[in-house]
């Protein structure tokens, strides 16, 4: 079930934990502070309520994306993971739900999100380094090397994208000019040789990401997300392996939805994604 929280009730819900020193003094100032963006948010439940997480009602809003970016992750415990633009915490702590005694780090840029990241580990009891700043710039990112890095940069071209007031929803919406580039680049510098870096983007933008893995990124493998009774992908998720040297695979698509001809019928999740969602599983490719 979702619930609405005021601004007041959520900082009532903050009270319990003000004395645990999860969050800094400048942390809790700013949740006093917060835009009116975040006058409302919402708790929200993933893996069938193995996770409760807190999320803004306008903005960034985790999904089945999300989701599916974690279970594609091909981690194993104690190793050491990153997640640029973790936002609320939900594709990191969905990866920690599922493979335990990993090494975790979140950069975030917007407070926003990062103080509700927050709150959202020590609610679920999840033990994580959730940085707040530019994965670009900051300074102690540059001196630590990751077994796996992966995000969900943002889709749209700013040129395609009607600019609003919600600087929540752009942040993680508006792909900039040469955003994609620096993000990829980053991983390459950060992750370890033949660690490996996974990504969801739209099927328009690979030649761009594999033009920027040529030679110093192989084993790369692109799994088309194809939704509804559509036979195109609307997504895909690739996954690449620094250093290696291995063939770029085009794997057969992740269907999201049963097979249903029938007008009107009610879209039903398949077997596979079911137990993703409800289960935490994988995705094995």
């Amino acid at each position: 079930m979702i619930f609405l929280f005021t601004i007041k009730i959520f900082l009532r819900n903050l009270n319990a934990f003000y004395n645990k020193d999860v969050l800094s003094i400048k942390n809790k100032l700013l949740i006093h502070l917060m835009d009116h963006q975040l006058l409302n948010i919402t708790e929200d439940s993933f893996l069938d309520g193995k996770l409760s997480l807190f999320q803004p009602t306008k903005g960034f809003r985790a999904g089945l994306d999300s989701v599916l970016l974690a279970a594609s992750v091909n981690a194993k415990p104690g190793e050491k993971v990153l997640e640029i633009g973790a936002g609320v915490g939900t594709v990191l702590f969905c990866l920690m739900n599922r493979i335990s005694g990993l090494e975790a780090t979140g950069i975030e840029i917007m407070e926003e999100y990062h103080s509700l990241s927050l709150l959202n580990a020590q609610k679920n009891k999840i033990n994580a380094n959730l940085i707040l700043g530019d994965f670009f710039t900051y300074g102690n990112l540059k001196k630590e090397i990751f077994d796996q890095i992966f995000f969900n940069p943002p889709y749209y071209p700013v040129s395609n994208y009607k600019i609003s007031d919600n600087k929540l929803l752009e942040i993680a919406h508006i792909e900039y000019p040469g955003i994609l580039k620096k993000m990829l680049t980053f991983a390459l510098k950060r992750c370890k040789p033949y660690g490996y870096i996974t990504l969801i983007h739209r099927p328009s933008r690979i030649s761009d990401i594999l033009s920027i893995f040529k030679n110093v990124a192989g084993d790369i493998k692109i799994l088309p997300i194809v939704s509804s009774n559509s036979k195109n992908a609307s997504r895909m998720i690739i996954r690449a392996r620094k250093s290696a040297k291995g063939d770029t695979k085009l794997l057969n698509p992740l269907y999201l939805y049963k097979d249903s001809k029938k007008m009107g019928q009610k879209k039903q999740y398949t077997f596979e994604i079911q137990n993703i969602l409800r289960n935490g599983h994988g995705l094995n490719f």
